[in-house]
């Protein structure tokens, strides 16, 4: 499964809850209501079975890239309801075999394969950008890099609704799941498109940001292929700052809710990038990593550029939709050209 641009996303869903009551209800009808599941491989062998009807002896390699949720509503299905008969469930498949030595070229091919197959659950832009090393080595970091108190985790969610997966697979008790959601809180969950809104806020980029999840992670991807040279992946030093700044980000979320009216989202995000340019230098996220929060000298500072930076925005808007201004780099310009509170002496996180 793990070219597959999303894991299991639960049987909630229409689609998957409709799997389900098949594999229950009607299972000899399963091929008649299902699309199947596409798979690709390096190597195939044929052969007959003992009847003499040609089959597949053995694939090498094999991948379900389009027909995940299938897969595992069959597996979740049976793994809950164990008196449910499957021998009876036929699942149509197409079986690709891949013949490219140009590892680029496959992964291409793969995600094309992924977007243009699905037609029962719709992939976002972000969901085929799952399998890029980058989103990979974050996972690998998020599963294997505990906070400081050695209990407490983030959990980085690489594949659409992944965390639910993790519940459903590891939470086999009701002790085991409450354990789970303590070590690994909903709040310390991060999808890839708040990574790339964390990140790009940070750098600067709060115009980008405003243009909404999926556009603001086309361009932060593009920003991480033009950047990084071969085989960078990112680090435990990169994934802890990016920690910090997750929990920057977070933290002038709740604090501007309150605040104002309307527009929170907008102020949010250009108080980050503001706060990046007065004293992202001096700000040490490693601290903020240590400490996994603010402390409220720093809250205190923040409210107040909060303030000044929803004005600078209803001056500068013209009158225009503030939601609709905050997309312009003209805004970013002007934001960034005023004149802000000087940040007070006694904040611990700046040097």
């Amino acid at each position: 499964m793990e070219a597959n641009v999303r894991s299991f996303l639960s049987t909630t869903g229409k689609v998957n809850k409709g799997i389900r009551d098949t594999l229950k209800d009607a299972p000899e009808r399963f091929m008649a209501y299902n699309n199947g599941i596409v798979v690709i491989a390096d190597e195939v062998r044929l052969g007959k079975t003992q009847d003499g009807t040609p089959a597949i002896l053995w694939l090498k390699g094999m991948q379900v890239v389009n027909g995940g949720q299938t897969t595992a509503s069959i597996y979740f299905t049976k793994k809950k309801s164990p008196e449910i008969d499957l021998s009876r469930v036929r699942v149509p498949a197409k079986v690709l075999i891949l013949h490219s030595a140009d590892m680029e070229a496959e992964e291409v091919l793969i995600s094309s394969i992924s977007k243009f197959a699905n037609s029962q659950n719709a992939v976002r832009q972000a969901d085929l950008s799952a399998n890029k090393p980058f989103h990979v080595q974050i996972e690998k970091l998020a599963n294997t890099t505990y906070c400081p108190d050695g209990v407490w985790r983030w959990f980085y969610e690489r594949a659409a609704d992944n965390y639910n997966v993790l519940l459903a697979r590891e939470g086999t008790t009701p002790a085991r799941l409450r354990q789970l959601k303590d070590a690994i809180p909903t709040s310390r969950k991060i999808i890839k498109t708040d990574l790339a809104k964390y990140l790009n806020a940070w750098d600067q980029k709060p115009d980008l940001v405003s243009l909404g999840s999926q556009k603001n992670f086309e361009r932060f991807m593009e920003s991480v292929e033009d950047r990084e040279p071969q085989n960078a992946l990112p680090d435990l030093l990169f994934y802890k700052r990016l920690i910090a700044k997750a929990i920057l980000f977070k933290t002038v979320q709740k604090l501007v809710r309150p605040m104002f009216p309307a527009f929170q989202g907008n102020v949010a995000v250009y108080l980050v990038s503001l706060t990046a340019k007065l004293i992202g230098e001096n700000l040490d996220l490693d601290k903020i990593w240590i400490q996994q929060e603010l402390s409220f000298q720093m809250k205190e500072q923040l409210k107040i550029w909060a303030t000044e930076v929803n004005e600078v925005l209803h001056q500068s808007s013209g009158g225009k939709m503030i939601s609709e201004w905050a997309k312009k780099p003209e805004c970013w310009k002007i934001v960034q050209g005023h004149s802000y509170s000087v940040a007070r002496a006694d904040i611990p996180e700046v040097r």
